[in-house]
């Protein structure tokens, strides 16, 4: 998707005041509208902290924890940003897709102002970002997200509109992510005195570091560089300095995980929290997690999850039981249903408050269902007549050789080998779900 702005985003000094304004995109609405709408426009209550968050999403959004020595350009990308009313939550990807960084500016920090509803990106370009770097306390800092009319003038020349890209992978990683979220249990916190000595004893070698063993222990954490029993395995620990700049501010540090060796950090400060959510290894990203691809080739679940849209309502707090409730629908069914609207990238999930928050990226909902690859790789296979059934399972017709895929929906094919369905279905698999899927008469359990 190209996304297009009206202007840059610059930070000006207007009669000893720091104004915002932050370039946005077409923007989804409510009503589905595209257009640029005010998400936002006042006063915050914390310049500084506003600034040090902006600056850790732009920092991880602009970082490339794997190889970082790499030679290669790192493609520019534009945090994602969402309006719910009482809050703005800024998202980013590391350009290697293995950490995600949301800073969420909650009410009490919104100077008495409310935000409006959408979703967006927003441009945090070079010149901006050394801008809010010099931010202060006592500055009085005026923060507009979007514009209601198009102006062609920046600090420094005309400017008309600039096309930048919203990475496919991006896109895939911000419907991964809320899944893997929700499935993750809180393991401990820091807060207090005791934050500071924690992070300075993590590793600071050069990204992506090496494994440490978290250990949680009153009245301090126990960090060690062997496994031990009952430790947190936290592969990559430098990845987790993407916080620096926001780390004199945080009050109190959360860590959750997940089964499958994913963490999430979530750092309190004033009036916000700023996420960083780590893939299980330093070169796994999590457009490749495949948690989605199941739900995304049921046709029940994506007729659970249309059901539900209208009840969405850019709530900043969505909780199934609420929902279930509201709807008449049993809790499995809402489950069901929430879980494939993020997999089609309208959902977030927030760990603080366990409970889903609405937002609608700004591409086009079925592009996201359409281009996972591995999807693709199945739906070719299908109309290539690459499924037909053998014996006990399914012979399926891969690129390079004939796959069987048993009853229990078991391939012994290179993927599957290297990741033991950790990683969801390979695309054999997935192909013969989706053929089994498409026959709604037949008894489709293995």
């Amino acid at each position: 998707m190209t996304s297009t702005y009206v202007t840059d985003s610059v930070l000006a000094d207007h009669e000893g005041t720091r104004l915002l304004d932050l370039a946005t995109t077409e923007a989804l609405t409510p009503t589905g509208i595209h257009d640029s709408p005010v998400f936002f426009r006042g006063f915050v209550d914390r310049p500084d902290v506003v600034a040090a968050g902006l600056l850790a999403v732009a920092d991880v959004a602009s970082t490339r924890y794997a190889d970082p020595g790499l030679a290669q350009r790192i493609a520019k990308a534009d945090p994602v940003v969402t309006g719910s009313g009482d809050r703005l939550r800024f998202e980013s990807f590391s350009a290697c897709n293995g950490v995600q960084a949301r800073f969420d500016l909650l009410a009490g920090g919104l100077g008495g102002n409310r935000t409006e509803f959408g979703t967006t990106n927003v441009d945090i370009n070079r010149p901006l970002r050394m801008a809010l770097a010099t931010i202060s306390r006592q500055e009085a800092l005026h923060l507009s997200v979007a514009r209601d009319e198009l102006r062609a003038s920046t600090l420094d020349a005309l400017h008309v509109e600039k096309k930048v890209n919203l990475p496919d992978r991006w896109v895939r990683g911000l419907a991964e992510v809320p899944l893997i979220s929700a499935a993750m249990r809180l393991v401990g916190q820091i807060e207090g005195a005791r934050l500071p000595s924690f992070m300075a004893a993590l590793p600071r070698v050069s990204p992506p570091g090496p494994t440490v063993y978290l250990l949680p222990h009153r009245p301090n954490w126990l960090i060690s560089h062997r496994p031990i029993a009952g430790a947190v395995p936290l592969a990559g620990a430098s990845r987790v300095r993407g916080v620096e700049r926001a780390l004199r501010f945080a009050t109190r540090l959360r860590i959750y995980t997940a089964e499958t060796g994913a963490s999430a950090w979530v750092f309190e400060l004033p009036a916000a929290r700023l996420t960083l959510t780590l893939s299980p290894d330093p070169y796994r990203g999590f457009s490749g997690e495949g948690s989605l691809l199941v739900l995304l080739a049921n046709p029940e679940s994506e007729r659970l999850g249309r059901s539900l849209l209208s009840e969405l309502r850019w709530s900043p707090r969505i909780e199934p039981t609420t929902l279930a409730a509201r709807t008449g629908h049993s809790l499995e069914d809402i489950t069901a249903g929430l879980a494939w609207l993020a997999a089609s990238g309208r959902l977030g999930f927030d760990l603080s408050e366990d409970a889903w928050f609405h937002r609608e990226l700004p591409v086009e909902s079925d592009k996201i269902l359409r281009r996972n690859p591995r999807l693709a790789s199945a739906q070719r296979i299908i109309d290539g007549g690459g499924v037909t059934e053998w014996g006990d399972g399914w012979q399926v017709r891969g690129s390079d050789r004939r796959y069987l895929v048993s009853r229990e929906l078991q391939c012994r094919c290179a993927w599957e080998d290297a990741h033991h369905g950790s990683r969801g279905p390979c695309k054999h698999v997935l192909a013969v779900i989706l053929v089994r899927n498409s026959a709604p008469n037949r008894d489709t359990e293995p």
